[in-house]
Order: structure tokens, then C-alpha cells, then sequence
């Protein structure tokens, strides 16, 4: 052995036990999306988070419950696994003993001597509570503005769980729906193109999920979410969607991709056949909470509008037949399945879903060129028609509506919440034959634009016009971002919209504009 080999060689074998008697303090792992919980029960929680692993297939992670911020005394405690192939993330479907029913519990993950962030939450309350506050919200688009109306709901002490009615995330590219302002504001998604792929959608919820108030307010509430169509691509049905085309694969895989990566990044219960996310939670029995799938499982495809138009002129009485047949929105297996959820024992039935229920008809403004958008031919002919401009929304379905109707009047009182529209609206509703059905309550957009993006400072003028031509409209708001905040007791329930005067700045003003009270199976009388 000659003397460079020799050197060479201990040199080697130095360094190896070095590494070993002093191992490199290169972090293995981290929690960068922070911690989440969701779907409570009266003894369960859901407890999530996600493991950022340096070259680690799976990694094993404890996690704990206790009932002080010190963990001084651990209530339930217990270990799991973040698999590579579940992206590294980490459900727990935690017991919290009944002797902790509805208080304020903490929880955290361990991983390697690092902890994570802590969170607090709580099951919902087996008694009947004084008192019970949901707050619910939808459309975020990351790239449109700032989440800070998360940042006022994580703050809210009133409110205890929160219900994201769904487009969470949109699936656009950088270029695409209201990105004109993102890379301003440092707010560019990844990946750059749109999402297809299952590492696509993975991608996109670590962008959002870095967000640090969409982080506050998942470790400060529980959340309970469904899905709408920018969580696969824009008006999806059960067979496919307006933005999805052959050269982008099949529709089925897509799909797929999107369910599993929704599974995977959200506080949400398993379920054996996935994409039933359909399910229902008790409040005591102060109220019954139903979140529906309007989206995909049931829904057949939208009438397309534009196919009733024939030289820019529309055939209206095809149109209004076409309206008339039956097709299923949510279908018959989750009708029959809110039939028997239905429960005259509880003291309100609220609906948590994804979509405008009440007839919402164009105005006759409309026929005015001002407000004409590109498609002006169709807006002027539609206008003061009382005829569906939007057939994505329940308007689409009117058969549906009226067999949903029927079903849910054998309720005690109900509350139907709905995101979607991007605009704050509040409605009683009636079935075919003006019988009282209940009250919708619409969500405004967390970020993405609304009628403020459109019409600017008109936008006053066509709220006015569309409640003179919706007569069971009692209120619209267009202009402002925000949540709503549903504080529940036996008699009433007071409903208050809840804004930020601007999502384009970090710097903002909490406002609220509007309440509403609500009492227990009457029609508000404004």
C-alpha cells in the first residue's frame, strides 16, 4: 500500500467516524404547513398535519392532546406514519374523553425532537349549548388577493368551528383567472401551469397552505369543508367540466387526482368511497348539519346556454322546456340519504353547500349597454325574463330544487349556506306554491372577484336592481370580502356579514356591515 492510498484511505475512514460520533445538524425534517383540525363529532377530531422530509420515505410521528397550552397534563396521546405516498401527510381520527366535550383542548405533533406548532381545538357540544357560533366562507383564490378575512376569523373568540363551503383553491394557471396583481403582491402559484397532475394539485395546496393566515385559522378552529368545482376545475360535473379538454387526459383521472390530494391536504374524516363526501354532524340538538356535494357525484352536466342562441338571438321557450325536465344535481342517493337524515328532533337544519339556491333572475338593467359585458346580446335578452342566466347554480336544476324542497320541509327550520357567487346574499325561500321553505344565507368571496371587479362604482346600482327583481332577494352586498357568522340559540339565529375593506394590502380595516336575525321557522320580515 503506497503512502497516498494510505492517507487517502484514513482520511475516509476519519471522516466516516466523524459523522457518526458528531452527526451534521441538517434538519430531516420540518412542519412548514403547520397543524389543522376537523369534522368533530362529540368525542373525535380529526388532527393534521404534513411532514416535510429530507430524503425520508416515511416517518414516524407522535402527536398530543392535552387540556393545558403547557401539555403539562396529556389527555390522549398516540403515534402515526407520514407515508411518502400520502404526500407526508398525517390524519389522526384523536378520542377526546367525554369529561372534555366542547372545551377548548391543544394538540401537537412530535417528529424527531421537533414539535409543531400547537392548535387548539374542540368536539361539538352533546348538550344543547346557550349558544353555538359557525362561522362559514368560500373562494379563495390565492393569486387574486390576501387571505385576511381568515386572519379576522382565526381572531374571532366568538366563533366555535368554521365551515369553508369550497373552491379552497383554484386550479388556474399564473396567467389565468385574476392573476393580474400576484406577482405584485408576491402571491404566484405553484406549479406555473394549470393543475392536472396528482403532484400538480399537491403543489398547489402547498401554496396556499404556506399562506400564514389560512395557517392561523386552521390551528386556531376546527374546520369542516366540502369541495366545489375550482378544487378539480372550473363547473365540473360527474363526467367533466367546462375547463377540461381531451389534450389535458382523461376526466376520470383528473378527478382522481384532485380527490385524493383534497383527502390528503384537508382535516377531513375518510371515508371508504371517497368522492361521497356528503355527511352530517349534531350541535346537541340545537342543530343538525348537513354538508352536501351540489358538485360532483350527482350532478349532471349544465344546460349550456349558448346553445339555445341561433344568430345572437335566443330561444327562449327551448330554453325554459329544457329548464323544466328533470336532472339531478345532487341525485337520488343523496336525496334519500338527507330524507332520512332529516330529524324533527333538532331545532334547525343547516345546509352546507356549495351553491345559490334561490331564484336569482337578471334585471332589467341590464338591458342597458353600460353594464352589458362582452356576451351584451344575451344579457339583454335574458334581462327581466326571469329566466336562468346561470345554469351552474340551482336555477339550472329547478326540478331538483322543488324535490329538495319537499324533502327538507319536514325540518323543524331550516338555513341553506351557500359560497360560489363571490357576493354576499341573504333570501327566504318558497317552494313552487309559495310555500315557506327557509332562509339562504350566500358567502362572500375571501379573495376572489366579485361584483366590485365588474361594475365598480355601479356595483350599488346593480344590487338595488336585483333585488327589485327578485322578490323573495331581501338583501345583496357585491363590493366587499369577508365571511358570515351564524350565532345559533334556540329562538333565532343572528347572521352577520363580516368584511376587510381591501384584499389587495396586508394593511386593512375589519368592517361589518349587515345583520340579520333570524327566527326559528318564520321568513324574515325586512
Amino acid at each position: 500500500m503506497n503512502r497516498r492510498f494510505f492517507i487517502k484511505s484514513l482520511l475516509f475512514f476519519l471522516s466516516s467516524i466523524s459523522f457518526k460520533i458528531f452527526p451534521q445538524n441538517k434538519k430531516q425534517v420540518s412542519f412548514d404547513y403547520s397543524v389543522a383540525s376537523g369534522d368533530p363529532t362529540n368525542s373525535h377530531i380529526i388532527l393534521w398535519t404534513k411532514i416535510t422530509a429530507n430524503n425520508l420515505i416515511d416517518v414516524e410521528v407522535d402527536w398530543e392532546l392535552s387540556d393545558d397550552i403547557s401539555f403539562r397534563n396529556i389527555i390522549s396521546s398516540g403515534s402515526s406514519i407520514a407515508k411518502l405516498m400520502n404526500n407526508h401527510t398525517v390524519k389522526v381520527d384523536a378520542e377526546i374523553p367525554l369529561e372534555y366535550n366542547a372545551q377548548k383542548v391543544y394538540y401537537r405533533f412530535i417528529s424527531q425532537g421537533l414539535i409543531s406548532d400547537v392548535g387548539t381545538t374542540s368536539t361539538l357540544p352533546l348538550r344543547n349549548p346557550e349558544k353555538f357560533n359557525i362561522a362559514f366562507c368560500s373562494c379563495s383564490n390565492y393569486p387574486a388577493g390576501y387571505f385576511n378575512a381568515y386572519k379576522e376569523m382565526a381572531m374571532d373568540k366568538d366563533v366555535d368551528l368554521v365551515l369553508h363551503l369550497g373552491d379552497y383553491l383554484y386550479e388556474y394557471s399564473r396567467k389565468g383567472y385574476a392573476s393580474s396583481d400576484a406577482k405584485e403582491m408576491g402571491r404566484v402559484v405553484n406549479p406555473p401551469n394549470e393543475i392536472v397532475s396528482l403532484d400538480d394539485y399537491r403543489q398547489r395546496y402547498a401554496t396556499y397552505r404556506s399562506d400564514k393566515d389560512l395557517q392561523q385559522l386552521h390551528k386556531s378552529k376546527p374546520m369542516i369543508a366540502v369541495w366545489d368545482d375550482h378544487e378539480i376545475t372550473n363547473d365540473t360535473w360527474k363526467e367533466g367540466a367546462q375547463n377540461h379538454n381531451e389534450n389535458e387526459g382523461l376526466f376520470e383521472d383528473r378527478k382522481d387526482n384532485a380527490i385524493r390530494a383534497y383527502y390528503e391536504w384537508m382535516p377531513i374524516r375518510e371515508k371508504q368511497e371517497r368522492d361521497k363526501i356528503w355527511r352530517s354532524f349534531s350541535i346537541g340538538n340545537l342543530v343538525n348539519l348537513m354538508m352536501l356535494d351540489t358538485r360532483l357525484y350527482g350532478r349532471e352536466k349544465q344546460l349550456q346556454i349558448n346553445s339555445y342562441i341561433k344568430d345572437k338571438v335566443l330561444d327562449k321557450e327551448k330554453y325554459k322546456q329544457d329548464l323544466q325536465k328533470p336532472r339531478d344535481l345532487l341525485g337520488n342517493e343523496q336525496l334519500k340519504w338527507v330524507s332520512k337524515r332529516i330529524d324533527k328532533e333538532y331545532r334547525w337544519s343547516i345546509f352546507g353547500q356549495q351553491l345559490l339556491i334561490g331564484p336569482k333572475y337578471l334585471p332589467g338593467i341590464f338591458k342597458s349597454e353600460r353594464l352589458s359585458s362582452s356576451r351584451s346580446y344575451l344579457a339583454k335578452q335574458l334581462a327581466g325574463e326571469k329566466l336562468p342566466t346561470n345554469t351552474d347554480q340551482w336555477d339550472g336544476y329547478p326540478a331538483e330544487r322543488e324535490k329538495f324542497y319537499e324533502i327538507i320541509s319536514k325540518s323543524q327550520s331550516n338555513v341553506i349556506l351557500a359560497g360560489d357567487s363571490h357576493n354576499s346574499w341573504f333570501s327566504n325561500l318558497y317552494d313552487k306554491n309559495y310555500n315557506f321553505v327557509g332562509v339562504e344565507v350566500g358567502a362572500p368571496a375571501i379573495s376572489s372577484p366579485s361584483f366590485v371587479d365588474t361594475f365598480g362604482e355601479q356595483t350599488k346600482i346593480v344590487e338595488e336592481a336585483f333585488i327589485e327583481e327578485n322578490k323573495d332577494l331581501i338583501w345583496v352586498n357585491g363590493r366587499n370580502k369577508g365571511y358570515v357568522s351564524l350565532n345559533i340559540t334556540e329562538e333565532y339565529i343572528d347572521v352577520s356579514f363580516k368584511y376587510v375593506s381591501t384584499v389587495k394590502s396586508r394593511d386593512y380595516k375589519a368592517e361589518q356591515t349587515s345583520f340579520f336575525r333570524v327566527e326559528h321557522s318564520k321568513p324574515f320580515l325586512s
